[in-house]
């Protein structure tokens, strides 16, 4: 049983420019989020571009076909390439990116990103791993300079080394990952201003206190709420749970 919630919120900023989507189709979930970058300019319409882009791909991938690392990655260059087609001297526009498909009949998710969304992963409520930042940050931690929980606040860490419209190739970072069946399985995909404000271990107590998706979503928004000061970030973030419940939640969209 595949379920989701997602939200966005434009923070303390005056547009927000964080976009994505969860959807279900048969034994198949995806969700996918995308934030712009402040400072280039048409961050909304990047972000925007490639979650149409993702969802038009979905839309043609024939339903009896296992989804591989090789076509997400094509379909995240297709999206790379509207990006870049967008663009004017005046306005280089550019967004992170982090896309997750759930195959319950293949036992299997595949993950990708872009940039420091991240996509976080739980395995019966335990916390296993989250997506690697391309960042300068991250790269600090690699080389002992700093810790990983000094990645939040640093100062370089809106510095991206990966970004959908960066470059005419990009090289989106992919992952399998295989889902043992009678397990249950949790992922959380979210910007920036999301996880700086929630730590790993307060999304693991808050998912082993929820009993869907959204009560997940809410009780960790309640410490994004409690912190975040005047004129934060945009902050988004989407729920995907796979479970053995037997109601399937709508699609949801975020916009």
């Amino acid at each position: 049983m595949i379920t989701g919630k997602g939200y966005t919120d434009r923070g303390g900023r005056e547009y927000n420019e964080d976009a994505g989507f969860f959807s279900v189709a048969g034994d198949r979930g995806y969700a996918l989020m995308a934030d712009g970058l402040g400072g280039h300019g048409g961050g909304d319409r990047a972000s925007r571009a490639v979650a149409d882009t993702l969802k038009g791909c979905i839309q043609k991938w024939p339903a009896e076909q296992t989804l591989t690392r090789e076509a997400v990655e094509e379909w995240i260059s297709r999206a790379n390439k509207t990006v870049i087609g967008m663009q004017t001297p005046a306005c280089r526009m550019k967004t992170t990116l982090a896309f997750l498909c759930v195959d319950e009949r293949a036992g299997s998710a595949c993950l990708a990103h872009v940039g420091d969304s991240r996509i976080y992963y739980f395995k019966d409520g335990a916390y296993q791993f989250c997506t690697f930042d391309h960042s300068v940050s991250r790269m600090a931690v690699l080389a002992g300079e700093i810790g990983w929980e000094d990645i939040r606040f640093h100062t370089d860490r809106n510095k991206l080394l990966r970004a959908i419209g960066k470059s005419e190739e990009v090289k989106a970072e992919t992952k399998e990952l295989p889902m043992e069946k009678n397990r249950n399985h949790f992922f959380l995909l979210c910007t920036d201003g999301f996880w700086e404000y929630v730590t790993e271990e307060e999304m693991e107590e808050t998912l082993s206190a929820a009993e869907s998706p959204e009560e997940w979503i809410e009780k960790m928004r309640a410490y994004l709420e409690g912190r975040a000061g005047e004129g934060n970030d945009n902050n988004s973030a989407i729920a995907v749970w796979v479970t053995d419940e037997k109601e399937r939640r709508k699609e949801q969209t975020i916009k």
